[in-house]
């Protein structure tokens, strides 16, 4: 298997496993738990002898991740920079990264705004911090002017030669090119495809991952946890926009939030009574603390 592969995966885990470390009451649970679940990702290993360069993205992901974790906790504007930086840096490692990374840094921006857990200026440090490191880009975009061409027809967004960017965005937002994309959209969360063909995620995955969701969606829990479903609703966007079939390759941004979900399905799981109602465990408890 490619090492760099193996490298980048690792390391994905081991920066997952720091940022979802708070998620149970038991930290390095918590952060086992969803490192064992991003490991046990059929689509990890089948990207890693196919196409191994595609897993590059993943630790910049994770380590977005980690730094919102720890932002909320933390009063400095450090972990905010490495966010941005991080959403900044992953621009480079492929063209869907290009779509999805200012989605990324909009999600969070939104999920802090909306708790209230980030101050304007540390916001605005992120957001310094991803400019910065798109300056590059900027530049590249500039001394070639062919490459957003290129790239719109290699991907088949819409007809370049005919049409200018301006003209090519309100064909894509057209009634037929959206309900297009958006049935694509809809296809990456269908069951079978997700769970089903032993290639995307595992078959648990599809009682964890409700329940994750079901968690996180009841209860007041942290800006991470809004920013990871807000990252796995938005993980098929990129894909979705070629209007082509579903393909397990193109939905790669989903396994890092797909295991901090279904972590947090985990702790639903953990705190139903199964088989014992909630006042016989109260009951229960009272007594052991009585003896």
């Amino acid at each position: 298997m490619n090492p760099v592969a193996v490298v980048a995966i690792a390391v994905a885990a081991g920066t997952i496993a720091l940022a979802a470390s708070g998620i149970l009451s038991s930290g390095r649970s918590a952060g086992f738990v969803a490192a064992t679940l991003f490991l046990l990702t059929p689509l990890l290993w089948m990207q890693a002898r196919s196409e191994p360069a595609s897993l590059i993205v993943l630790p910049f992901i994770t380590g977005w991740l980690l730094a919102v974790s720890r932002a909320q906790s933390d009063g400095s504007a450090a972990w905010p920079a490495v966010a941005g930086a991080c959403l900044g840096a992953a621009i480079y490692t492929s063209y869907a990264s290009v779509v999805m990374m200012p989605l990324f840094l909009l999600i969070t921006i939104g999920a802090a705004v909306h708790a209230r857990a980030l101050s304007a200026r540390r916001l605005g440090v992120m957001v310094a911090a991803f400019a910065v490191a798109l300056i590059p880009f900027a530049v590249f975009l500039a001394r070639h002017p062919d490459a957003l061409h290129h790239t719109v027809t290699t991907f088949h967004l819409y007809d370049a030669d005919r049409f200018n960017l301006r003209q090519g965005l309100r064909e894509m937002a057209s009634w037929i090119g959206l309900t297009a994309r958006s049935e694509v959209y809809y296809d990456y969360f269908n069951p079978a495809f997700l769970f089903l063909t032993g290639r995307v995620l595992l078959f648990p995955m599809a009682v964890l991952l409700p329940a994750g969701l079901y968690q996180i969606m009841s209860c007041k829990d942290t800006v991470f946890a809004r920013v990871a479903l807000g990252g796995f609703l938005a993980a098929p966007f990129a894909a979705s926009l070629t209007a082509e079939a579903p393909t397990p390759r193109r939905i790669l941004f989903l396994t890092p939030f797909a295991a901090v979900v279904a972590t947090y399905g985990v702790k639903w799981l953990l705190a139903r009574p199964f088989g014992t109602n909630s006042a016989e465990r109260q009951e229960r408890s009272a007594s052991s603390r009585h003896s």
